[in-house]
């Protein structure tokens, strides 16, 4: 897996660098596509990524972008990081 961080993160909270950094570890683990997308969900229930980012898929990537503090509906326009498998 190459992981490439494209933008900044923005730390409103205490627990948003421990699991920025909790799920690069956890992603340079995978292998495989399939290893990558068990990983991440995984890792996405165990450590509420889901309430301070959001991510997806490409055809050999993996995205992931942070939600805008003041209303988490919203994403910034940027992608935080890119994984190419």
């Amino acid at each position: 897996m190459k992981v490439t961080f494209e933008h900044p993160t923005i730390i409103f909270d205490d627990r948003i660098a421990e699991i920025i950094i909790e799920f690069v570890n956890h992603i340079l683990y995978a292998d495989s596509e399939k290893t990558l997308r068990q990983i991440v969900a995984d890792f996405a229930d165990k450590y509420d990524l889901d309430r301070y980012f959001v991510y997806g898929y490409g055809s050999h990537h993996l995205w992931l972008t942070q939600r805008k503090i003041t209303t988490p509906d919203i994403t910034f326009e940027y992608r935080i990081l890119i994984v190419e498998y």
